[in-house]
């Protein structure tokens, strides 16, 4: 049995599995995104592999990978700008200790197989065209709201290979600071960080709000989850936090639709569980700002692949670049 390593290097976490070629997941786990300086680019090599070798183990330890399996590769998914060719990161926003790292170099030489290096939109919008929620659709688009907001693109059933970086197009003049160096971007309103800004803001500004009981009254621990069960109880804050989100994604979103002309909006990424609380207000800015003739039927879904999208497309993205399996755009 052919079977690849999926790994979804986010901001936050990164998500690791072994899939087969149908997309059925064997094995999978998560572990803290290693957080360290631009001074600390070999630390975080040595821990991505470090953990990628006690992944091994364990899925030796339980017979996943035996004599009668053969690993086929290692897809690699990475928040930010990648330089395909040579399987490099050029610039993570939201991981900027990877900035630079040939990453498809240190892992062929570390484990002895192919390795594919993609953006973690993309992987997560190929794995949904592979066995996802777009495996009927030919185009659409997918959001993956994480420690940032990503974006992929599947036209004509085939992955489109630009940048997409939806979350760095501009949805506020002059507004808030990115980590990309510019302002405005809908990343800094739709995304874990922007949840966090805002409470912290709000907080600081005097909001009342159950959030400032969180971490022993340490505001400045909050995490996008906090903030979330916050709003399951009730919070104000909380929830209007949550609308806002759903605000600033309805008209990124209803700008992508008058540009690209898609058929639908596939939601995915680490804050999925509180689709509830956003996609109201994400599909009333849609109504009202993109064009009736283009929206009319274009579909607005949840992930199929709420737990390991990003990792699982990248699995599939590493056997399709070995013709390990046919292209989504065939089957």
């Amino acid at each position: 049995m052919k079977i690849a390593i999926g790994m979804d290097i986010g901001g936050t976490n990164t998500k690791t599995v072994i899939a087969s070629e149908s997309g059925e997941v064997l094995l999978s786990s998560k572990s803290p995104t290693p957080a360290v300086t631009e001074k600390g680019k070999d630390k975080i090599q040595s821990q991505l592999i470090s953990n990628l070798k006690g992944f091994l183990n364990e899925a030796s330890a339980q017979k996943i990978i035996s004599e009668t399996s053969e690993i086929s590769g290692i897809g690699i998914g990475v928040a930010g700008l990648i330089d395909r060719k040579l399987g490099r990161i050029i610039q993570s926003p939201n991981i900027s200790a990877i900035n630079g790292i040939a990453l498809r170099e240190i892992f062929e030489k570390e484990f002895s197989l192919p390795v594919m290096v993609e953006n973690d939109a993309n992987s997560y919008a190929y794995g949904e065209k592979w066995i996802g929620a777009g495996k009927d659709l030919d185009n659409f688009i997918v959001l993956t709201l994480g420690t940032g907001l990503g974006g992929g693109l599947i036209y004509k059933g085939h992955l489109y290979e630009g940048p997409m970086e939806v979350g760095h197009m501009t949805i506020v003049p002059s507004g808030r600071y990115c980590t990309c160096g510019s302002s405005g971007c809908l990343e800094s309103y739709a995304s874990g960080r922007a949840i966090v800004d805002k409470a912290i803001s709000s907080l600081e500004k005097g909001t009342e709000s159950l959030l400032s009981k969180c971490c022993d009254g340490n505001i400045y621990k909050i995490t996008p989850e906090m903030v979330f069960e916050k709003a399951l109880d009730g919070d104000s804050l909380s929830r209007e936090i949550f609308r806002e989100v759903g605000h600033f994604l309805g008209i990124g979103v209803a700008n992508l639709i008058n540009i690209l002309g898609i058929d639908a909006v596939i939601i995915g990424g680490g804050l999925i569980g509180a689709w509830d609380m956003f996609i109201e207000e994400l599909s009333k800015e849609v109504q009202k700002r993109a064009f009736k003739l283009l929206s009319k039927d274009v579909k607005i879904l949840k992930s199929a692949l709420t737990k390991d999208g990003g990792s699982v497309g990248a699995a599939g993205l590493l056997f399709n670049s070995l013709a390990g399996v046919p292209d989504p755009k065939a089957s």
